[in-house]
């Protein structure tokens, strides 16, 4: 694409600022992204990508034109943002927050609309930058991971197109509709559980049994609370495979339910648990069934982590399968 030159020359003028911006704000959220799990990317404005901004006549003066430099991070849900934008604004100069749902927009109509905070760098006496590089804007966008994923399916088969067609514009406003029917359904998640039908299935009616015992445990202090798993859920999917892992899938349900009484009864009438700090919740069900807790228990077909707390607190020693740490 030939660029005009009085743009190009811009361009080049300013080009070894916007690498120091690129390089600033890349390494400060950068770091602060990955302890979060948030993606991020950045990217320096495209030449004739800008170019073609300019001539939209949207801009009076090139200061005015504030994503030279712009970067992304996506955020699970809408409710990640204002920790995202607190951050922001600690670390920058904020120009501008321009909030989802902001701008003008009909209800029939569905297009990118996520946050985007405008900001500058900070300059202060000392630091390793030229002065310039704070009259630099640039933008972060916070997207959700929905229309994150809707941005880049859509960007090249619709903004990038060879030609102007009603029906791809209309694929990706249906798309970006579907998106936010998601997002709405994600952001209500606790309250649409009630209108969802639900239909039978032990395994599941009976993991959410497990989750209550064990939870139930927890809070009336016989079980410590230092030993709640990270996923409740995850528990009792690994709960119910040990007792799968001897009584098969078609009496598994009561099976577990069994395990899950008798372990209760025991731990409360023992107390053993109320004060054990390490180790997991899981391990205590490990203990018992190697105890044989419950008849026909066995740990002879499931794969056990060792570790010395099974050992020394729930005296399972002799492990028929255990997992195998590669030396």
């Amino acid at each position: 694409m030939a660029i005009p030159s009085r743009v190009l020359n811009a361009y080049r003028q300013v080009e070894p600022t916007l690498d120091i911006v690129d390089r600033y704000v890349a390494q400060t959220l950068r770091a602060w992204c990955d302890q979060r799990s948030y993606p991020f990317k950045g990217r320096k404005k495209e030449l004739p990508s800008l170019s073609e901004k300019l001539e939209s006549g949207r801009f009076e003066r090139w200061s005015e034109v504030d994503d030279l430099y712009a970067c992304t991070v996506v955020v699970p849900t809408a409710t990640h943002e204002q920790a995202v934008l607190g951050f922001l604004s600690d670390a920058f100069e904020e120009v501008e927050v321009r909030r989802r749902n902001s701008t003008q927009k009909p209800p029939d109509v569905f297009r990118f609309d996520s946050t985007r905070f405008v900001g500058k760098i900070r300059h202060f006496p000392g630091m390793d930058i030229p002065e310039e590089v704070s009259r630099i804007q640039f933008e972060v966008q916070i997207p959700t991971a929905f229309e994150y994923a809707w941005a880049v399916v859509t960007h090249d088969l619709v903004y990038k197109s060879d030609d102007f067609d009603w029906r791809k514009q209309r694929l990706a406003a249906l798309l970006k509709a579907s998106v936010e029917q998601s997002e709405l359904l994600i952001s209500g998640f606790e309250a649409n559980v009630e209108i969802a039908p639900k239909s039978p299935h032990p395994d599941s009616d009976t993991k959410q049994s497990i989750v209550q015992t064990f939870r139930s445990l927890v809070e009336s202090g016989v079980i410590s609370g230092e030993l709640e798993p990270a996923s409740w859920s995850r528990f009792a999917d690994n709960f119910y495979s040990l007792v799968k892992s001897y009584a098969g899938s078609r009496t598994a349900p009561a099976k577990a339910l069994e395990l899950a009484e008798a372990i209760k009864v025991r731990i409360e009438e023992t107390g053993d648990c109320a004060e054990l700090m390490s180790g997991s919740m899981f391990q205590i069900a490990l203990g018992l069934v190697g105890a044989k807790i419950v008849p026909k228990a066995s740990l002879s077909n499931f794969v056990v982590v060792d570790s010395v707390e099974l050992r020394d607190f729930h005296n399972l020693e002799n492990i028929p399968k255990a997992f195998d740490f590669d030396g």
